[in-house]
């Protein structure tokens, strides 16, 4: 077989990431305009076999501070078929041709594959001079080592079926309690930016600003990043209220004609049963009637309580931001966003819907426990992956960047998505 390097343009090269089964967001040519913002600079690489592409890299760069060299990451690449040992030696090779060129000291990759998927891949990557960065927890490397996925191919009822029974339970009390899920376009960035602000203080971590977000919409391609907000509707929830309450009166009614005809025993018992249940369900739609009136009056146009980023790449896609407001936390706004992006992410052709990083502990002690509890109620599978390689190109200041500490961690915060 004839490998040989190839040049693609944009449009090619994100068609072959979207449809193959190494493909991810972070590999797509608008990725690289995202990150230009950050300070990156990016080269896009593929070779071909026998005239047909067989393998792409988008290749970002940071400038080292104060020294003329880089450092090349590839987030999430290659994107090729791994076991292909001939396409892959021929983008080692373009990828170590172009990151000299820049005076890249070394070149990161992360692959996305499972950390067992390919048998042999380590033996493999060191044999073309890749240094495997070893398997340690989920958050100690640019890119989380543990994802949590839910399988989008089944139907939506199976999907819906295989979250843990109160994320059910909450997505129902969600559309019960007046919450609404839509997407909206650029001009609600806005409103989801001052959420996040919310959000950051509340669970005390540094956040991005509007420009960021603005950003990040405007450098994806059209669909490609999709922008949901969760709103309680008050006049909503009572016309459902009220559409179940003289439904439940209707049946009220039925069932007290019925009993007063009714001789047989078993029969009235189960009267008398339904009797009760419908009695309680109408006491406890009139009680709840208040609060909804006292809303509706309070927010006549509604609020908005939640919204939620999400991405996609072709079969891939990615929860990747998420921000609430401080009220109504109780009527589970976010449990219907996310069942609501899923639902689009399916609809868009997408097969996995990605959460995130988690640190692979499923111990009740982990720090992060609460959020592996979240993301892995939703029918949702733990991802390890194989980790980071390195491809070093200039070893004395390679060992350098290791070693010097305080360095080091600041530029792997930066590689951060």
């Amino acid at each position: 077989m004839a490998v040989q390097p190839i040049t693609l343009t944009e449009k090619e090269h994100d068609e072959f990431v979207k449809t193959h089964d190494r493909g991810d967001l972070l590999q797509l040519s608008s990725w690289a305009n995202v990150k230009r913002q950050n300070g990156w600079f990016a080269e896009r690489i593929a070779v071909a076999t026998n005239g047909v592409t067989s393998g792409v890299a988008l290749l970002l760069f940071k400038r080292v501070p104060k020294l003329p060299f880089t450092l090349c990451y590839a987030p999430r690449g290659f994107v090729v078929d791994y076991d292909d040992v001939a396409s892959l030696t021929a983008l080692t090779e373009e990828a170590k041709r172009v990151a000299n060129a820049n005076k890249a000291i070394t070149v990161k990759i992360d692959p996305n594959i499972d950390r067992d998927e390919v048998p042999g891949l380590l033996t493999e990557m060191a044999s073309l001079g890749f240094n495997h960065k070893g398997y340690g927890g989920g958050f100690d490397y640019a890119q989380p080592r543990f994802t949590m996925e839910t399988d989008l191919r089944p139907s939506e009822k199976e999907i819906f079926g295989k979250f843990h029974h109160k994320f059910r339970y909450n997505v129902r009390l969600a559309e019960r309690k007046g919450i609404v899920c839509t997407e909206v376009g650029r001009d609600g960035l806005q409103t989801f930016a001052e959420l996040m602000k919310v959000t950051g203080e509340r669970d005390g971590f540094a956040i991005r600003g509007l420009d960021y977000f603005e950003n990040l919409y405007d450098c994806l391609q059209p669909g490609d990043a999709r922008l949901f907000l969760t709103k309680l509707e008050p006049k909503l929830a009572l016309d459902q209220q009220m559409a179940t309450l003289e439904k439940a009166e209707r049946d009220l009614g039925k069932i007290e004609r019925s009993l007063e005809t009714e001789t047989v025993e078993k029969k009235r018992t189960s009267l008398l049963n339904r009797q009760k249940q419908t009695g309680e369900q109408i006491e406890k739609i009139k009680a709840a009637l208040p609060e909804l009136n006292e809303l509706h009056d309070k927010y006549p146009n509604g609020l908005v309580l939640s919204g939620g980023l999400l991405t996609l790449a072709g079969r891939r896609s990615y929860y990747l931001y998420g921000a609430s407001s401080n009220e109504f936390r109780d009527f589970m706004p976010n449990h219907l966003m996310q069942w609501t992006m899923m639902q689009a992410a399916k609809a868009s052709g997408a097969e996995r819907y990605d959460f995130g990083g988690v640190s692979g502990s499923t111990d009740a002690d982990d720090e992060y426990a609460g959020l592996y509890a979240f993301k892995s109620g939703w029918g949702s599978d733990m991802i390890e992956k194989v980790g980071e390689f390195d491809l070093v190109l200039n070893r004395p200041l390679y060992f350098a960047l290791e070693t010097g500490l305080p360095l080091v961690k600041g530029l792997r915060k930066r590689l951060r998505r």
